[in-house]
């Protein structure tokens, strides 16, 4: 309880004694006076004989010369004029004043700032300083670039001007080499691409099942998992169970299917875990191969029973 009446009287003293530590640039320096007014109140309760009547008078003078002052130190106050006098806690709460609104030695309030301001300014307003703000640090492609712009330099200077040609040269060499090569394994690979591609165009439920097995024989079970959702959804379409759009987005097809409960049921499970091997970049295994196509079935299986007649 001690501790929170201390803590509440230095956040009042501090609110209370900005006014008093503003006009501390007047030569009878109000603030240094409260200072010692405290100090000597704090003196007086802090002696063998403790006199708290006399602590009591020095910080009623206090508040009688600043009336804003009471919310500071009434309590202080209240406390040495009990019966008896709380010795302790005024003491408590004098000490963790002076502590906050403690000075350093030699501090006066007649010394005029001017000239020290005025020499820092020009300091700062030197060449020495100008231009403080400004990155001049070059960023890392100016870096790399001046780096090859160096070694070039350098090896120039070694070599001579035939040896700098015959480098550059073979620079470039290599250079179309390189995209030589490149653009044969682009070109080798646009075959087995558009076979790929036109194997994806079917529309055969059963063949994109079978795709979806050696898929996964293969450990290609995210390819997979796509085949068995395919095949599931071209089995739904093909048995008049669903209209399928290819554009559709999985909120979409599950809109679509509403009206059939079952298969919403079904389908739904089948389209989160396609939605999650094909779109969410996680790593998908056996484990999710093996969920995937339980229930990529269960939606096949649907597709082949008899729809149910709507309700009227």
């Amino acid at each position: 309880m001690r501790r929170c009446c201390a803590a509440l009287v230095i956040a009042a003293a501090c609110w209370a004694v900005a006014p008093v530590v503003r006009a501390a640039a007047a030569g009878s320096c109000p603030a240094l006076q409260y200072l010692a007014a405290l100090n000597q109140a704090d003196a007086a309760i802090s002696a063998a004989s403790p006199d708290a009547s006399a602590a009591a008078g020095d910080l009623s003078a206090l508040v009688a010369s600043d009336a804003s002052l009471q919310r500071t130190l009434g309590p202080i106050i209240d406390h040495l004029r009990a019966a008896p006098p709380d010795v302790t806690d005024a003491r408590a709460a004098l000490d963790a004043m002076i502590q906050v609104l403690s000075l350093p030695p030699g501090a006066t309030c007649a010394v005029d700032p001017g000239p020290a301001r005025a020499a820092l300014k020009d300091v700062y307003t030197s060449p020495v300083f100008a231009n403080l703000d400004q990155n001049t640090q070059p960023g890392w492609l100016a870096q790399v670039l001046s780096w090859i712009g160096s070694l070039f330099n350098a090896t120039g200077r070694a070599l001579g001007t035939a040896g700098s040609i015959a480098l550059g040269a073979g620079v470039l060499l290599v250079a179309l080499a390189l995209a030589w090569w490149r653009l044969r394994r682009v070109l080798a690979s646009r075959p087995a691409r558009a076979v790929d591609e036109h194997a994806d165009t079917g529309d055969d439920p059963g063949r994109e099942w079978a795709l979806a097995n050696a898929a996964a024989a293969r450990g290609e079970y995210r390819d997979a998992i796509r085949h068995a959702f395919r095949s599931a959804l071209l089995e739904a379409a093909w048995r008049g169970r669903l209209a399928v759009d290819a554009s559709w987005t999985t909120r979409e097809l599950l809109r679509a299917a509403r009206g059939d409960a079952d298969l919403v049921a079904a389908l739904a499970p089948a389209a989160a875990m396609f939605d999650r091997a094909w779109y969410s970049g996680e790593r998908i295994g056996a484990e999710e191969w093996e969920v995937a196509r339980a229930r990529c079935e269960a939606v096949r299986a649907l597709a082949h029973a008899r729809a149910p007649e709507p309700s009227t």
